[in-house]
Formats: C-alpha cells, structure tokens, sequence
C-alpha cells in the first residue's frame, strides 16, 4: 500500500472528530484490521471521544480497538507496568516530608505528570518546571533561568530533582514521563498499519520523539489539530513539530459550531498570531451576537446555557463568587454545582419527610450531617454512630419512627429553620435560587479556565479577558501564546459571546479583545 502522510488542520467546529471518524471507516475499508489501527491522543477525553464515535459510527467493539488510546496510555501498556509502581500521593507526601517542602496530593488516578503534580504549593511549581524541562527536552538549568519565578531558587530546584530521581531508583517508582522516555528507548513500533494523532498541536517535544517511533510501521499516517488552538505551551507544546510534521495539508473550512459574529472577533484574534499556518474558514450561517458588558449585572443570565471563561483558576473562583453573591447557581468545570449535592438532596429529603414519607437509613445520615448535634438529635446518634450501620438498608423510616429510634429531635419544621448546620448565607443563596426557577442540581452556567474547557462549546460565552502579572509579563515577551488562548476561548460560543469591557476588570492588566 502506497504510504499516505496528511495534516488535517481543523479550525473550531469544523468537525475534526468525524473526519478522523471517517478515516478509520477508510482503513477498515481498505482491508486494515480494527487492531492494527492506532489512534492516539493527548488527553483521556479526546481518546474516549474518538473510540466512542468510530463505534457508535460503524458499529465496533471498543475491545477490538486496543489503540484507541494517549500516548500516555500506550507507554504504560507497553512497558507492562502498574499502577502501584506510578508515583503517586504517599510518594509526594514522603519527598515532601524529607525536603521541608509541601506537594498537592493528586485525589484520583491521572495520566500525565502535569495533573498528578498540582498546581498550588511551592513543591507544586518545583516539580512542574521538573517536568516541563523534560517535555521540551532541555537542560535543567537552562529551563529553570528562562521560566523560574522570582519565588524559586537554583539550589532548591537542582536538589528536588536530585532527590526526586534517587527516590524514584530506590523505591522502583516511575512517572509518567518515564514511561514516555522508556518508550523511545525500546524504539519498538507496535504492529499497526494506520497511525491517527488527534490534538496534534499539542503534543510536546518528547512527545513527538514517541510519534516518530509510531511512525515506523503504517503506511496510513495522518494528524488532526489546528496550530491556532495550540495552547498547552505551558506544558512544552512543540508548535513547530506540528506545523511541519506532512508536507500534505488539508484544511476543513466549515465550521458548524461559530456563527459569523464570533467569526469575526476570532479572525481579529488569528491574524496577530506570528508564523501560523495559513488558512480559510467559514462560520455556519448565523449571524450571532458579539456584546460588550461593564458587569455581569447587565448579562441576561435568566436563561439559556452559559459558560464564563477566565484566564487562571484564581479569576474563576472569583467570578463564581460574584455569581454567588449575585444569587446564581453554577457549575465548575468538573460538573460540581455551586451548592453542594449533598445539602440538597437532604433539603428535598427533609421537605418529603415532613410531609410524611418514608426515608432510606443513608437518606436520613445524609440529613444528620446537616443537623447539629443536641439540637437536630441525640448525644450518639451522630452521622458516623454504629446504629446507621445496623439498620436495614433497604427499610425506609418515617420521621415519628426516627424520633423514637434514632434520637431525630429537630423540630417538624420547613428546612431552612430544621438544617441548622447551614448557614445563613448559604440558606439566602438556595433560597435565591430556587425564586429563580434554575435547576439547581445541573446549573445552566458553568465558570471555568479557559483550558479547562477547551473542546467545549455553549451557546452563550461569557469572557474574562483579565490577565495575572506571570500572563501579562510572557504577553509582552511573546504575545502568540495569549493569543491562542483567547482564540479558543472566543469560539466555544455557538450563539452569543459576551465581552467584560476591560476597564470593568479589577485589575490592570487584561487581554486587549
């Protein structure tokens, strides 16, 4: 077979997913088997999108598809490792503990070192220019002068990777860049005939050492992203690889997400960015909404879904909070309601309650948590008492039934005078919610950074187009990597985009949209 190299440059919503989708049905066509197809990606999410599209498109078993995976993914296969070999957070807390330096501990299973080492402590910021060194394949010293901060000292950083190495050789512990590096060292293709990378852009310089052994084999290789969109340079995104990794390029002009208006400020945005890859694409015919607001109180927030959009976590806690004390229930970027799950579902527990039905025992521990001990129960009855253990699961209790057995003493009343472990804020907050009519357990709008939702869309986006001092100074050294961000961030909307002016942003420094 005739070997095929191709870039498929996918501005936002032309459909790079169902490009990718259709060219899987090619080789299958062609007489390539399902296993001998790799179909690799930079993050989790991407993998799972594309597997479950080529199987809800032509029918597959995702078992049959052994390399619909990330990068990441297929290293740890390779290499036959475990998870208990991974570093993880009792390893953080121990090197932490030997360097008088505190590390976040990650709370799930991740696939890349930049998840698994946080964002927030002194260690965090250590060990993450540890790691980006290594993605970009560049000296230490040479990395930590270019992007240490002035919080960071050179002793400090060469003795935690001294110690993280040795720490990782004593205890037969790796990470998984190691798994990457060990990967390029076995220098050994898979046994594949089609090689497809989504999310090319933003794969790093290491990364890319992986896709050249991937491309040993398969006479089928063709590469998904858009240079523009290319916003993970902070965990060593090597554009360049990109741009010239086929001399082949198609470019899909249509997108069927971004209407002419937002069209129109993302093609603003584009054409400051230095050295990309030239191309033309179409808005979907809809005209759509560009608005500038001074606040948030003059955004129509009353329907429709929305998404609000800031530059770092910091700015997007503080917008929630301004939607808080405005009365407006959202979402986090992980689908976390504002109010807490927990606290309303024993609200629409003890309302059912009061008005005689039957609760299942966790019902009836999930409201005591919210009850304060000698005023909503007994002394031993607390949530975590042996009682709850000892009843019958599947045994729903009325409320009279619980005075007499379970030691409930908070009176029959409605729930915000019977919760009294809730606040007063919190109580005004989902009282002023529910007035709203919003459904307050899935919240229309979501607040997050802009990487968080890349891949994202919604109707109506809301931009923060604030910048922290460390964004503005690298803005003024380089501006293309702001810019790509803001590109993204602009065409997630499919109907309106609303723009917080600058001069209504506390801070001085903001992204000139």
């Amino acid at each position: 077979m005739n070997k095929t190299e191709v870039t498929y440059l996918g501005p936002p919503g032309t459909g790079k997913t169902q490009r990718n989708s259709n060219l899987v049905r090619k080789c299958i066509e062609d007489g390539i088997a399902p296993d001998k197809i790799a179909n690799v990606s930079f993050t989790k999410r991407a993998a799972i999108e594309s597997q479950d599209r080529v199987c809800h498109d032509w029918g597959l078993e995702e078992d049959g598809l052994p390399y619909f995976q990330t990068l990441h993914s297929m290293a740890f296969r390779a290499g036959g490792y475990s998870y208990n070999e991974v570093i993880a957070g009792d390893d953080l807390k121990a090197l932490g503990d030997y360097l008088g330096m505190e590390f976040s501990r990650p709370k799930k299973r991740f696939e890349t070192d930049l998840e698994r080492f946080g964002f927030t402590t002194e260690g965090d910021r250590y060990l993450n220019l540890y790691s980006y060194a290594r993605s970009v394949c560049k000296d230490y010293e040479e990395v930590f002068r270019v992007r240490g901060d002035d919080r960071m000292q050179w002793p400090v950083f060469k003795l935690l990777v001294t110690t993280y190495e040795k720490y990782k050789r004593f205890h037969q512990k790796i990470d998984f860049t190691d798994m990457i590096e060990h990967f390029i060292a076995m220098d050994t293709c898979p046994d594949i005939e089609a090689l497809l990378c989504d999310e090319a852009q933003d794969l790093s310089t290491l990364q890319w050492k992986m896709i050249s052994v991937l491309r040993q084999k398969p006479s089928i290789q063709a590469f998904f992203g858009d240079d523009d969109q290319a916003i993970m340079n902070f965990a060593g995104a090597d554009v360049a690889a990109f741009q010239q990794c086929t001399e082949k390029k198609e470019v899909l002009t249509q997108s069927y997400r971004v209407p002419q208006a937002v069209h129109e400020v993302a093609e603003s945005i584009s054409k400051k960015i230095v050295g990309r890859l030239p191309k033309t694409w179409n808005p979907r015919p809809y005209q759509g909404f560009v608005f500038e607001h001074l606040g948030l109180d003059s955004i129509p927030l009353h329907e429709g879904e929305w998404l609000l959009l800031a530059r770092t976590n910091r700015l997007a806690d503080r917008y929630g909070r301004l939607l808080r004390e405005a009365g407006w229930v959202y979402k986090n970027r992980h689908g976390d309601p504002s109010i807490a799950l927990g606290l309303l579902d024993a609200i629409v527990d003890w309302e059912a309650w009061i008005r005689g039905a039957k609760l299942l025992p966790s019902q009836i521990k999930q409201i005591y948590h919210y009850l304060k001990a000698k005023v909503g129960y007994r002394e031993g009855y607390a949530p975590s008492a042996k009682i709850f253990s000892t009843l019958d699961a599947t045994v729903a209790l009325s409320i009279e039934e619980a005075r007499a057995s379970l030691g409930l003493t908070a009176p029959k009343e409605i729930w915000k005078k019977a919760l009294t472990k809730v606040d007063d804020e919190t109580k005004q907050y989902i009282l002023s919610a529910r007035r709203r009519g919003d459904t307050v357990k899935n919240p229309r709008i979501t607040v997050s950074t802009i990487h968080g939702m890349k891949g994202a869309e919604r109707d109506n986006v809301i931009l923060v187009p604030e910048l922290n001092w460390a964004s503005y100074d690298e803005y003024r050294s380089d501006p293309n990597p702001e810019h790509r961000v803001w590109y993204v961030a602009a065409t997630r909307a499919k109907e309106s985009l609303h723009i917080l002016n600058s001069n209504s942003v506390s801070h001085h420094y903001a992204y000139p949209i």
